[in-house]
């Protein structure tokens, strides 16, 4: 077997093992050296046809092999092959045990393994702990010198024999820095403690390194760091390495939790790369065209922590729109309450329907708290979107278009568009600090304090209006049904013995928001009556007449419901029936899924009363 030790990685580790010797072959130009006799002085590409050719007269070359496939590198950026030489290089030894922590001697490694499996530094999500053991456990001593014009000096300095590190060229004649630049990586590493000296105090050589530190405010104050996010692709070239460095120069972890980030893909599944533009989505032009607040929008929602995300313009677009909406319900309440509205949690409030959004808005804090600290970053900005656009301005806003507006009104419209725009600033900053200015405010929204549960607990009312909003999907759901335009009014009516009262108070709400014209609500069992299109929800029935609906299609629709509530009701018996579910499963589990199984029975009674309702009102 024939074996370049000095230009191949796998050559070079069986020639370290069995002590072979190590020859060059080719020169930093790539040109063959003269123990390639008749070649020396070509370059690879010119010699290697030359090499065959003399192959074949000796009559050594046995055969050729076109379609033979090897690894080979190539510069991503110039396109020319890469030939691998042996060099004199500076190194990190990870092995010795030199660095007193926690009580004992270690090694840069075991202190790398440690920080994280004692918890130290916590990784999120969790599962990366796999990946960065693999690299760390089989880490080898780290090359930190680069033959490349760019990048911090190596600062060794070389005279004849003698070899002096410093900062600053030594006194005397002769001396001649070493040419080699430090590892990207390795002045990266630096990042966590070097950004927080003091400038001014960096400058006075007189001062100790621990006594710098001592004496920065900002490291003082900052380090180490709470948070630190960056994306997985570099969980070892960064991360540990700035793990490495700061526990060898502080002693200290240089933060507490790591959150690691996906990569930007396009649409197809490829990965945005400055080394191939086509595949790139300009920020600055997503700016212009969408705005800032989209962008940063776009880039987080859809995506868990260590999980790639797909990048494109209809996203922009539909992240565009949220934060337009944001801009246009805040200008709309500012315009409809008093200048100077206090933003304070109004107390001792009586409006039910405001009860309901400020017991909402209670749930909404808590979830976002908890959303924010366990790092479900898209699944806060999903909830949030969700509130305002649905349960504040679809909802809310319209409830509160009456002429009967009081101050009470006011102060609640207030309280929820200012704690709404405190919960969105991290998202969309620049649309929520220009609404924020708009309320008069003595300090940015940026230092405001962030919003906290007030003890909102109006379970009942929130119940109500909870009835209130499902009867209004459901006559608008049977409007759509029946192709009623928005402008054309219809009479409707709700059965039910157990919610009456309910929408019998805020029957006209009802009639407003699902545009009725005559609400007819009856304290009887909810029982379809054959005379018109219904539909049914929680023991109770709302109905509208529905001369234009196209009866076979909905009874097919219905029929397709009916299969899936007999699917889940068939699934669900079986469970309750086997001994082994009714054993392990919590009592709770059992509980609720006996509920849903008498819930899921009114419903394929109803569903089933609705498909003859329907077959004779068509006949």
């Amino acid at each position: 077997m024939t074996i370049t030790p000095w230009h191949d990685h796998a050559d070079f580790e069986i020639a370290e093992r069995h002590q072979l010797d190590k020859e060059p072959i080719i020169d930093f130009d790539g040109r063959l050296l003269p123990i390639a006799q008749e070649f020396s002085g070509m370059a690879i590409e010119e010699a290697r046809s030359l090499i065959v050719e003399k192959l074949k007269t000796k009559g050594l070359l046995v055969e050729v092999d076109e379609k033979y496939t090897h690894s080979k590198s190539f510069n991503s950026r110039g396109g020319g092959a890469i030939e691998p030489q042996i060099r004199e290089q500076w190194f990190i030894d990870v092995n010795k045990q030199a660095i007193d922590w926690k009580g004992a001697k270690s090694s840069l490694r075991e202190i790398l393994i440690d920080v994280v499996r004692a918890g130290d530094i916590r990784l999120v999500p969790d599962r990366f702990e796999s990946t960065y053991f693999h690299w760390v456990e089989n880490l080898r001593d780290w090359c930190i010198s680069r033959q490349i014009w760019w990048g911090h000096r190596i600062p060794a300095f070389y005279r004849e024999k003698e070899l002096q590190i410093a900062m600053k060229t030594p006194e005397g004649e002769g001396w001649e820095q070493d040419p080699d630049t430090l590892d990207t990586w390795f002045s990266s590493a630096l990042w966590t403690w070097s950004t927080l000296i003091d400038p001014d105090l960096a400058q006075d050589e007189s001062i100790s390194f621990e006594e710098l530190l001592r004496r920065s405010p900002d490291f003082q104050k900052f380090h180490p760091t709470h948070v630190m996010e960056t994306g997985y692709d570099i969980l070892f070239f960064w991360v540990a390495r700035m793990i490495l460095m700061t526990t060898f120069m502080i002693r200290e972890v240089p933060f507490k939790t790591v959150y690691l980030h996906g990569l930007v893909r396009t649409r197809d599944g490829k990965k945005m790369s400055k080394s191939d533009p086509l595949t790139c989505i300009d920020p600055l032009e997503s700016i212009r065209d969408y705005g800032t607040d989209a962008l940063r929008l776009a880039l987080i929602q859809g995506t868990g922590p260590g999980q790639d995300l797909r990048l494109y313009p209809e996203k922009l677009e539909s992240c565009r729109r949220f934060a337009n909406k944001v801009w246009n319900a805040g200008r709309y309440i500012l315009m409809n309450i008093p200048s100077g509205t206090s933003l304070d949690p109004p107390q001792n409030v009586q409006n039910e329907a405001a009860r309901w959004l400020l017991h909402e808005l209670d749930l909404l804090i808590g979830k976002t708290r908890q959303g924010l600290e366990a790092f479900r970053l898209s699944e806060v900005i999903d909830n949030l979107r969700s509130f305002f656009w649905g349960t504040f301005c679809d909802w809310y806003l319209e409830m509160d278009k009456r002429p009967d507006r009081n101050e009470e009104d006011n102060r609640v419209l207030a309280y929820a568009l200012s704690t709404q725009l405190k919960l969105l600033h991290p998202y969309v900053p620049f649309v929520t600090e220009a609404l924020w200015e708009n309320l008069e405010q003595d300090k940015m929204l940026a230092k405001a304090p962030w919003p906290e549960s007030q003890g909102y607990d109006f379970g009942e009312s929130h119940q109500k209006i909870q009835l209130v909003c499902e009867s209004v999907s459901q006559l608008r759901t049977l409007r759509e049904k029946a192709r009623l335009g928005l402008n054309q009014k219809v009479d409707a009516g709700i059965d039910s013995e157990p919610h009456a009262e309910v929408f019998e108070i805020h029957s006209g709400l009802i009639k407003r928001l699902a545009r009725i014209s005559e609400l007819k609500i009856r304290k009887v069992p909810a029982t379809p009556s054959g005379e018109a299109l219904s539909s049914y929800f929680q023991d109770s029935l709302v109905s509208i007449n529905a001369n234009a609906l196209d009866f076979s299609q909905e009874i097919s629709n219905l029929q397709k419901q009916l299969n899936q509530e007999n699917q889940f009701l068939t699934k669900s018996r079986n469970k309750l029936e086997n001994p082994g579910f009714l054993n392990n499963a919590p009592d709770q589990v059992v509980l609720e899924l006996r509920e849903k199984v008498d819930s899921t029975e009114k419903t394929i009674d109803a569903l089933k009363k609705q498909v003859i309702e329907l077959e004779q009102l068509a006949n």
